[in-house]
């Protein structure tokens, strides 16, 4: 019998165990989320036979949407055992992962998904993009890497260059430290940029299995600072960018949003002047399904819009303009898991 339920500690090490067999990560990164970002309580699993067969990880953040700050739940390690998938058990444990969302009055989800294919499956679609720019040429000297920046130098710099986009985490102090200790828990490759001075831009770089350079998180205040940083980097390193960033690159869908609480999200980011009426469909969270008016009350008026729940995400954290009614945005989250 299949039971779906919420992790307990302990089941810690049995979802460790998971996380390694289903993901390509290193043991130092998985040590450390399971110290740092295991939280059983945002976290839901399917069992049968006393084993765990499907399993998703959640953590609450603060994500800021169009300027409106919303608590956000960030899913992560979402993984479904050999000989498990094809029975909708992921789905199962999805929907309890979104209905503790509802039950805590988190309006929104967010992740980074492993194959969009496999998520559009479930009515997700892309809401912000990556630029991957590749270093083609040789820096004029050798890298030589900084010392590690105070944390809150780092979150000035987080966001100075981060306040425009929409979709993007809100940190705190203590996230930026955990940010930090993610970014370099294979060990410190880190870079500064300085002008007169002050901090103004920063990366972070790994190594890859074949030896190059993977830069995950990379922010500053310029397109200059930018190309300063890049500039430093050795031939043949990969920078995860900003989509906005003047540099060359191949732009790619990166992440997702999900409305697990469409009426709350109306309320919050439509102009409330305006009078349509917007039919949702949601196969996953049946809660979300009806016509709706800009304020998020359910209607039987004549409808003027209809969407899936997927698609309206992308029209109201901004990845795409809806109508005259909700502008164009770029979109961008640093944060991945």
């Amino acid at each position: 019998m299949l039971t779906i339920r919420p992790l307990t500690m302990a089941d810690k090490q049995e979802a460790k165990e998971i996380w390694e067999l289903r993901f390509h990560d290193s043991l130092s990164f998985i040590d450390w989320f399971f110290s740092a970002r295991y939280s059983p309580d945002t976290s839901f699993c399917a069992e049968e036979a006393g084993r765990i067969v499907s399993i998703a990880h959640g953590g609450i953040m603060q994500l800021r949407i169009r300027g409106t700050v919303f608590p956000a739940m960030m899913i992560s390690g979402v993984a479904t055992l050999p000989g498990y998938e094809g029975r909708g058990i992921m789905k199962q444990v999805l929907f309890a992962l979104f209905s503790e969302c509802k039950r805590r009055n988190i309006p929104l989800a967010f992740h980074k998904p492993s194959h969009f294919s496999i998520y559009r499956a479930v009515g997700e679609f892309p809401c912000y993009d990556a630029l991957f720019h590749k270093r083609e040429d040789a820096p004029d000297s050798s890298v030589e890497w900084d010392s590690l920046t105070d944390p809150r130098e780092l979150l000035r710099i987080y966001e100075q260059s981060t306040s425009r986009y929409s979709g993007c985490v809100v940190r705190t102090l203590g996230d930026m430290e955990q940010r930090v200790k993610d970014l370099t828990c294979d060990g410190t490759r880190f870079l500064v940029h300085r002008t007169g001075g002050v901090s103004d831009g920063y990366l972070f770089a790994s190594v890859e299995d074949d030896g190059s350079l993977y830069c995950e998180e990379t922010l500053a205040v310029s397109n200059e600072v930018y190309s300063a940083l890049v500039s430093r980097l050795p031939q043949g390193t990969v920078v995860k960018l900003p989509p906005d960033i003047d540099l060359s690159g191949d732009l790619q869908p990166w992440g997702v949003m999900i409305p697990v609480d469409v009426p709350y999200l109306f309320r919050a980011l439509f102009p409330q002047t305006e009078s349509f009426r917007l039919q949702v469909f949601d196969s996953m969270m049946p809660w979300n399904n009806g016509v709706f008016d800009a304020a998020g009350n359910p209607t039987n008026e004549p409808l003027t819009f209809s969407l899936s729940a997927g698609r309206l995400m992308q029209f109201l954290c901004g990845y795409l303009p809806f109508q005259s009614i909700l502008p164009q945005e770029t979109c961008y989250c640093a944060d991945e898991y």
